[in-house]
C-alpha cells in the first residue's frame, strides 16, 4: 500500500479527476507537473513526499532552480500557472507566494512592454502559403484567434447558432475558456465562406489535415509562417487594436498612435473602458487580466 502514497501517484490522481482545459493543455499540465516532481526529488525530496505539503519552501526552491537553468521570468511565470492550479486543487493556493515575492519580473517591467507588436498580413505573404495555411493565418488576422484556435476551427460549430458571431469551443481555447467573437464585416464573412467550402471539399471538421496531429501540424504552420516573416501573434495584436478603435467609436489605441487615457474626457473614458473590456473578452483572456490587454492596446 505504501506505493499508493508516492508523490507521482498523488499527482496522477489529481490530474485524473480534474480535467480542466482542452486535451492539449491537459497534456502540457501533466508533463510539467511530473517534471516538477522529478526536480523536487533532485532537490532532495523523497519519492513518498506528500504533495499536500506543497508551499512556500518548495516553490522558492523550484524557482531558484529554474533561474539557475536560465529560464526567463516570463517562462517561470507561465510555469507558476500550473503550480497554482495544483495548489488550488489541494486547497493550498494561499500558500503559494505571488510572483513579485518570488523575484519574478512583472509584465510591465519586460523590456518590450509598451511596444506596438501589431503586424499586417500582406498579400505577398498569403500568396506563398498553401490554401489551408492561408486560412489559418487569416483567422488570426480577421478574428484575433490564437494559433491553436485557428487550426482547430470548425465552421459548422462556429457558425451554427448565428451569423452575427462565431463560437469557439473551450477545447480549442487557452485555459478551456469558450467564447464568442462578433462578425462585423464582409471580409470576415467571405473568410468564413471560404473555410466552409474548404472543409466540405476535404470532408474535414477542422483545418488540421486528416491523419496529422495538432502539434505536428501547428509546428509546420509556425515554421512556414515564420520563414515568410509572418508574426502570428502580431496579427492578433493588430486585430485587437482595430477592434478597440471600432468599439470605442474612433479612439485609437495608444500603441497604435492614439491618445493616452489620462488625456481623455469623462465621456471618452467611459467609451475606452467598455471597448477595452469587450476586446479583453473577445481575445479570450481571463477576468481581471488588464495587464495582458494593455500589451495589445496600451496602458490605461
Amino acid at each position: 500500500m505504501a506505493e499508493r502514497h508516492k508523490t507521482d501517484y498523488q499527482i496522477k490522481q489529481i490530474l485524473k479527476y480534474n480535467r480542466d482545459g482542452n486535451p492539449d493543455y491537459q497534456k502540457d499540465r501533466h508533463r510539467f507537473l511530473m517534471k516538477m516532481v522529478s526536480q523536487l526529488r533532485e532537490l532532495g525530496y523523497s519519492k513518498r513526499w506528500d504533495v499536500h505539503k506543497l508551499g512556500k519552501k518548495e516553490v522558492h526552491r523550484l524557482v531558484n532552480r529554474w533561474l539557475k537553468l536560465g529560464n526567463t521570468h516570463r517562462t517561470i511565470a507561465n510555469k507558476m500557472v500550473f503550480v497554482r492550479w495544483l495548489a488550488g486543487k489541494l486547497g493550498r493556493r494561499d500558500q503559494i507566494p505571488k510572483n513579485k515575492d518570488l523575484g519574478i519580473g512583472l509584465r510591465k517591467n519586460d523590456p518590450n512592454y509598451g511596444c506596438n507588436k501589431a503586424t499586417l498580413l500582406l498579400k505577398e505573404h498569403l500568396d506563398k502559403l498553401n490554401p489551408r495555411m492561408r486560412l489559418i493565418n487569416e483567422l488570426k488576422f480577421k478574428f484575433g484567434l490564437r494559433e491553436e484556435e485557428a487550426c482547430k476551427f470548425q465552421y459548422d460549430y462556429a457558425t451554427k447558432k448565428s451569423d452575427k458571431y462565431i463560437r469557439l469551443k473551450g477545447s480549442w481555447c487557452k485555459g478551456g475558456r469558450p467564447r464568442v467573437i462578433e462578425v462585423v464585416d464582409d471580409e470576415q464573412r467571405n473568410l468564413l465562406a471560404r473555410i466552409e467550402v474548404h472543409q466540405l471539399e476535404h470532408d474535414e471538421k477542422s483545418l488540421i489535415p486528416k491523419g496529422q496531429k495538432f502539434r505536428t501540424y501547428r509546428n509546420q504552420v509556425q515554421t512556414k509562417s515564420t520563414s515568410l516573416g509572418i508574426n502570428g501573434h502580431g496579427l492578433r495584436h493588430h486585430w485587437a487594436q482595430a477592434k478597440f478603435f471600432e468599439l470605442s467609436r474612433g479612439i485609437k489605441a495608444p500603441l497604435a498612435g492614439g491618445p493616452s487615457y489620462s488625456s481623455l474626457n469623462a465621456e471618452q473614458c467611459a467609451r475606452w473602458y467598455k471597448a477595452a473590456r469587450r476586446v479583453n473578452e473577445e481575445l479570450g483572456h481571463g477576468k481581471g487580466r488588464k495587464d495582458t490587454t494593455a500589451t495589445y492596446i496600451g496602458v490605461k
